[in-house]
C-alpha cells in the first residue's frame, strides 16, 4: 500500500509538472499567443511631417502599414496625452491569419475583425472576453525633439 501511495504521488507530480509546461508554452512573456511572429522594431517618425500630424494631438493615433521597420504586420501608436503607445497589429490572442489585422475603430478602440475582439486604444486594455485577457503586444516609444522613436 505504501509503495502504491508513492507511485501515485510521483505520477501527479510529473503529470501536474508536464500539464504546467504545457500551458506556460503557449504564452510569451508579452501576453501574446507564441505563434504571432517575435519580429524587430526600429522606426523614427517626424512628426512635424503631414502623415503624423494626429499623433501631436492627445488621443490621435496613425494605423502604419507594414514596411519592414515596424513589425510583420505594421503598427498603432496613440498620443495618450502622457507620452506614447505604439502596438504591434497582429491580434495577441489569435495565430495570425488574413483577416487578423488589428484596426483602430471609431478613435476609441483596437478592435480584431476576426471575433471582435476589442482593447482600449491609449491602454491596449482588453474590453471583452473575445481578448482572451491578452494585451497587444507594445514597443517602446520615446520623443526627442519631433522625432518619435520605436523599438523592441
Amino acid at each position: 500500500m505504501k509503495h502504491f501511495k508513492k507511485l501515485f504521488y510521483i505520477k501527479f507530480v510529473f503529470l501536474t509538472f508536464f500539464f504546467s509546461m504545457i500551458c506556460i508554452s503557449c504564452n510569451d512573456e508579452d501576453t501574446t499567443v507564441s505563434c504571432i511572429p517575435n519580429v524587430s522594431v526600429s522606426a523614427q517618425y517626424n512628426l512635424n511631417l503631414p502623415a503624423y500630424s494626429d499623433l501631436n494631438m492627445p488621443n490621435g493615433y496613425v494605423e502604419l502599414a507594414p514596411d519592414g521597420t515596424n513589425g510583420s504586420r505594421g503598427m498603432i501608436i496613440v498620443n495618450t496625452g502622457n507620452g506614447f503607445n505604439a502596438y504591434d497589429r497582429n491580434a495577441p490572442h489569435l495565430c495570425p491569419s488574413s483577416d487578423t489585422t488589428l484596426e483602430v475603430y471609431e478613435d476609441l478602440k483596437i478592435v480584431c475583425p476576426h471575433d471582435g475582439a476589442e482593447w482600449l486604444l491609449r491602454t491596449g486594455q482588453p474590453l471583452n472576453d473575445a481578448t482572451q485577457g491578452r494585451t497587444p503586444r507594445k514597443f517602446l516609444a520615446h520623443l526627442n525633439g519631433s522625432v518619435l522613436t520605436i523599438n523592441y
